[in-house]
């Protein structure tokens, strides 16, 4: 006689929600929740300061130069603050690494908000100043989901923390 094998339902399959396990989903939720919520004040905060910055230079240097150093510079003041604030590292060690990743980042960044600024000038070749900040606020806006995942869970990842320095408030929680 032919046997067939059903496959279990997935809540056979799943890991059984312990409590143990309970207060593991609960201390990441809190993690998670309040990383979103510093990493978002630090993203408002450093988005005020690159358009600032930009509204500043835009008039000496152009739209694309501008955008360049300010986008340089709150990139390096962002990833410096996230490293600290939202994901609780400190000391030096890993710092150079941190921010190199940081700079791949700034490069995705740089060439999306260039490129929405140039596409702005094709479209609307006299657009007004405000309308670049919009376009720039609106791309940036975007950009910060996946700069969140990315800066979680690649750039500061809990399992290579920085040599000599400490880690305050782990990433992910321990298995």
């Amino acid at each position: 006689m032919a046997t067939t094998s059903l496959p279990l339902p997935l809540a056979a399959t799943a890991p059984r929600m312990t409590p143990r396990n309970n207060a593991r989903r609960r201390l990441l939720d809190r993690r998670l929740v309040g990383q979103l919520v510093r990493y978002s004040v630090i993203g408002v905060s450093s988005t005020v300061f690159q358009l600032g910055l930009y509204l500043v230079l835009r008039d000496v240097l152009g739209p694309l130069t501008a955008n360049l150093i300010a986008v340089v510079v709150s990139t390096v003041a962002n990833t410096t603050a996230n490293m600290a604030i939202t994901f609780g590292i400190r000391g030096r060690r890993g710092a150079g690494r941190h921010q190199a990743k940081g700079l791949l980042l700034f490069a995705l960044s740089l060439g999306l908000t260039s490129g929405a600024l140039s596409l702005l000038g094709v479209v609307a070749p006299n657009a007004p100043q405000s309308a670049e900040l919009v376009v720039l606020a609106a791309v940036n806006t975007l950009l910060a989901v996946g700069r969140f995942a990315l800066l979680r869970g690649w750039v500061f990842r809990a399992d290579t923390p920085p040599r000599g320095g400490q880690r305050v408030m782990p990433v992910w929680p321990s298995e």
